[in-house]
């Protein structure tokens, strides 16, 4: 099954009548797969390149254990690879509920608690997160000195994704014929905890991964409200096929400057589960499933993980509670939420 491409540009600068039409695909498409592609939403395809210009690889450490293997930067990471581990634990994340900023070693994060799925144990390897100046959670920058121009590149690609998260969800409260702000006025980037990541699989050996002990990322939920990602043409990130629960169906990666769109469990929460979150995982890319031996490559991709404002409920909004639906989740803050989730995380 392959995903829905949709244009934006329309919704930018259609009528009337095209916006509501771009807004009906996209709600239509996010509720019945949890996924969707986008075009049109105002990146160049310029940018998106030279975003991949910063990745390289380098040598793939011993793996241990059961667990998922995936390593994780921000957005400018040609040189953040390359880094000593002295550099890179200067920024260290120090690990627990609060808002993830800085770099997390390999074991720092289990998905598998994080998510709640009853999964083999899984963890995140390696990230810089969150591009905008937060004083509460400040970021953990690398010294300029030793990733020269990583900040400035960084802040700018970030608010470029933030507005295309905004419109998303301004096509989405046009879709569910919401009033102006329904979803919008809950993400003002003022006080909430978007993350930015750039996501770097490095090679591994197909054996390891057909044992079953080890997997690039164990199927997952997102936790904020959108996901927007940017992905290389290596290819293995699937969405479960609702159709058939427990199968999944692969994500082509198609275009560079193409965005994956996935819905994240606190839009889940807000419609009081109306539109479901998407349940993913990165699996061997196509052509390597029926191999049991030889390599399977590096894979880059790039996540704008699109979150509430701190201090607002992610229970579900009165537009879903109607017609004796009851609600089907607590009333909690964002934050309140999103520490939670992450202290099974660590």
């Amino acid at each position: 099954m392959a995903l829905e491409v949709i244009d934006l540009a329309l919704f930018i600068s259609g009528s009337n009548k095209d916006r509501e039409k771009v807004a009906s695909e996209l709600r239509n498409e996010l509720s019945r797969h949890g996924f969707v592609k986008i075009t049109g939403h105002g990146i160049q395809e310029a940018q998106v390149a030279k975003l991949f210009e910063w990745v390289s690889s380098r040598e793939r450490p011993a793996l241990k254990g059961t667990f998922a293997y995936e390593e994780c930067a921000c957005w400018q990471n040609k040189a953040f690879f390359k880094l000593s581990g002295k550099d890179k634990a200067a920024i260290a994340h120090p690990g627990g509920s609060q808002p993830q900023r800085g770099w997390s070693a390999v074991g720092a994060e289990n998905s598998s608690k994080l998510y709640q799925k009853g999964l083999l144990k899984s963890q995140i390897a390696e990230e810089l997160k969150d591009a905008r100046c937060d004083l509460e959670y400040p970021n953990r920058w690398p010294d300029n000195n030793i990733v020269p121009g990583f900040r400035d590149f960084m802040e700018d690609t970030f608010e470029k994704m933030r507005q295309v998260a905004s419109l998303v969800m301004e096509a989405l409260e046009v879709g569910f014929g919401l009033p102006p702000g329904t979803f919008t006025n809950r993400m003002t980037n003022e006080r909430n905890s978007s993350e930015f990541r750039l996501l770097h699989y490095p090679a591994i050996d197909v054996e390891e991964i057909k044992r079953g002990k080890v997997s690039r990322i164990w199927p997952h939920f997102d936790l904020g409200v959108i996901t927007l990602l940017f992905q290389d043409s290596v290819g293995g990130l699937e969405f479960e096929n609702r159709n058939t629960p427990g199968t999944f169906d692969r994500v082509d990666p198609g275009n560079p400057s193409e965005l994956v769109v996935n819905v994240s469990e606190t839009l889940q929460r807000w419609t009081n589960g109306d539109m479901p979150a998407g349940l993913h995982r990165v699996s061997l890319p196509e052509g390597l499933g029926d191999r049991v031996t030889g390599v399977v490559p590096e894979r880059y991709s790039v996540a704008y993980f699109c979150k509430a404002d701190r201090d607002c409920s992610v229970g579900p909004l009165g537009q879903f509670i109607h017609h004796g639906i009851k609600p089907r989740y607590e009333d909690i803050s964002a934050l309140e939420y999103h520490q939670q989730r992450l202290q099974s995380a660590y």
